[in-house]
């Protein structure tokens, strides 16, 4: 029997076409239906539809009963929510739960919140009606989806995976050239926006180069609000938003990937640098280095001070280009644990509510 995915999204991603791609080749039969979000002008994306299925943004809809209609007409046999953020979502997933195995995907991190105390009592009774899987990318999204009150055996793992094929064959190929002449190019790729911590990483660089100088140089890759007031110095290169194809270049010459957010319930951009194995020096509140950042391939910021970040910075400056690479291929080993395979792999295996659902 052909089975019928329609996919309600917010966000479209580059991984995002990587997983609909592998799940198009696991399972040809299938029809593949996406609604989705406008894309986002911080990360526009080019993106080929045209080998997976039928792609329909939201705004193309003048209403909810099209929108159901639409969805109707198609009749999922599997149907997966991105969130509640959007609640005619949420309500099309409720009036197609009786005929279609509905997955919700979430990637809150569990923090015991007086917002998610409320949301558990309140809104997450209604998801556990409608729901009979949710779909979390971590073990901090783990923890959370059982604290809405979902069970373990409802509970998927790995929603989240980077294109791995494209960034290990990167990766590969670069570290055999690093281990000649390694980069000393700290490379972080994020929006420019106050979560991300730029700010923080620019101060501390600065004041790393002013008291010890060194060849190491800090290449910005990203767009948003805070492109404008980005900090200009002469080892700080803004590279601006870049597509994948436009990456390869960049990750060949660069060294250690950073990325210190101060809020991240996920990061998939960690899986990536992880895949292209770079070493890594990550902040705490990432809930992607829980799988993808040990004693062995990286480093974590013990806090936003400056002292903190520069402390960091001398550490990897002081790893001899050996144990580096060493780090790099530890990278690409966690990495390749999660792939778009995998995860087209959890959607097949996710079967039909039963009936004590």
């Amino acid at each position: 029997m052909k089975t019928t995915y329609l996919f309600l999204y917010t966000e479209l991603a580059a991984y995002t076409m990587a997983c609909l791609t592998a799940l198009k080749k696991q399972d040809p039969a299938a029809a593949i239906y996406v609604v989705h979000f406008p894309v986002n002008k911080e990360a526009p994306f080019v993106f080929d539809f045209s080998s997976i299925g039928t792609f329909r943004s939201i705004e193309t809809f003048s209403s909810y009963r099209e929108m159901e209609a639409y969805a109707v007409k198609i009749r999922p046999t599997k149907l997966i929510c991105c969130g509640w953020i959007n609640k005619n979502y949420i309500r099309l997933s409720n009036r197609l739960k009786n005929s279609a195995t509905c997955i919700l995907t979430l990637d809150n991190q569990l923090t015991r919140s007086w917002k998610q105390l409320v949301w558990k009592w309140s809104g997450a009774l209604l998801l556990r009606h409608i729901f009979s899987f949710v779909w979390v990318p971590g073990q901090r999204q783990f923890s959370y989806a059982l604290f809405l009150g979902f069970r373990k055996e409802q509970v998927l793992v790995d929603f989240y995976a980077c294109d791995t094929s494209f960034f290990s064959k990167v990766g590969a190929a670069a570290l055999s050239a690093k281990a000649e002449a390694f980069p000393r190019v700290l490379l972080c790729v994020a929006r420019y926006i106050p979560v991300k911590a730029y700010e923080e990483l620019w101060d501390a660089f600065i004041q790393w180069q002013e008291t010890a100088p060194s060849e190491w140089e800090l290449w910005c890759v990203g767009a948003g609000e805070g492109f404008a007031n980005r900090v200009e110095h002469p080892k700080i290169k803004h590279l601006g938003f870049l597509q994948p194809a436009e990456m390869e270049p960049i990750l060949e010459k660069a060294g250690v990937f950073v990325l210190i957010s101060k809020f991240e319930p996920w990061g998939v951009v960690v899986h990536e640098m992880a895949a292209a194995g770079f070493p890594l020096l990550l902040s705490a509140e990432i809930g992607a280095g829980d799988s993808f950042l040990c004693r062995e391939n990286g480093w974590m910021i013990a806090s936003h001070q400056r002292a903190d970040i520069v402390d960091a910075f001398k550490k990897i400056a002081s790893t001899p280009v050996a144990e580096l690479i060493k780090m790099g291929h530890k990278s690409q080993e966690l990495a390749a644990a999660i792939s778009p395979q995998t995860w087209a792999n959890t959607l097949l295996g996710a079967g039909p509510r039963t009936i004590n659902q």
